[in-house]
């Protein structure tokens, strides 16, 4: 069973116990199905049979519902990502913290794209080689972001929830078929917090762009090129390419 139906299950169950406990504990409302006025026993008796449909109907639901898988051929854009982000932590908790880094860093990315594109609008006309040069490789720098985030959640796609935390329950014994799952596993775990760190360096290079844009009242194409954080940006996107 998937960590996403034992949370649903935990709650469900949960809040049946919750409600009938105020309902007929003593210090609270105090029903009784057998003392009392008769509209006090009848509603006594109309709530233990809803709770008891509540339980038999909502856990027949959430055990029945087919477990749903990441569905990477629907993954286009950033906004994508995310969508499939907000669905893969309900799968379990190992790659959470992750998970909720990736969010935020394409928030992040987004406003210091936009950030970078006001002060540049304040600087040059859209039609500037120098605008179109910071524009082109703002487009480059989403693209590089977008395949390491789709990298990112193909991982996690990937990774058997299920059979790792039954291994973790279960202890992860010495024999070399255990070993081999393990140190696949642990490739995964790893890959993701590598590249969640990479996405993060990727952020540093654009507030050092932002950073040296603001200090210049204007550019020309020849100093554009020669900017510390665009020399850093040029060298990244290369090197992306490289591994398409």
């Amino acid at each position: 069973m998937s960590p996403k139906k034992q949370k649903q299950l935990l709650l469900l169950n949960g809040a049946i116990i919750l409600g009938n406990v105020a309902l007929f504990s003593n210090a609270l409302l105090g029903l009784s199905l057998l003392a009392g006025t008769a509209l006090s026993i009848s509603f006594a008796w109309t709530a233990v049979l809803c709770s008891l449909f509540a339980f038999v109907r909502g856990n027949a639901v959430i055990l029945n519902k087919p477990e749903t898988r990441m569905l990477m051929q629907n993954v286009t854009s950033l906004n994508d990502c995310v969508v499939v982000f907000n669905e893969a932590i309900h799968n379990g908790d190992v790659f959470d913290e992750n998970i909720l880094k990736n969010i935020e860093q394409i928030k992040r990315f987004r406003r210091k794209c936009e950030t970078i594109t006001d002060i540049l609008l304040q600087k040059f006309s859209e039609n500037e080689m120098s605008y179109q040069k910071f524009s082109g490789v703002l487009r480059e720098v989403e693209s590089v972001i977008y395949m390491n985030m789709r990298s990112i959640l193909n991982k996690i796609s990937a990774f058997d929830m299920d059979e790792y935390e039954a291994m973790q329950k279960r202890g992860f014994h010495a024999d070399d078929l255990s070993a081999e799952k393990l140190a696949i596993y642990n490739e995964y775990i790893s890959f993701v917090s590598s590249a969640t760190r990479t996405n993060e360096d990727i952020l540093l290079k654009l507030d050092k762009m932002l950073l040296e844009i603001s200090r210049y009242n204007s550019l020309e194409d020849g100093d554009v090129q020669r900017l510390p954080a665009m020399i850093e940006m040029d060298a990244l996107i290369k090197n992306t390419n490289l591994y398409k």
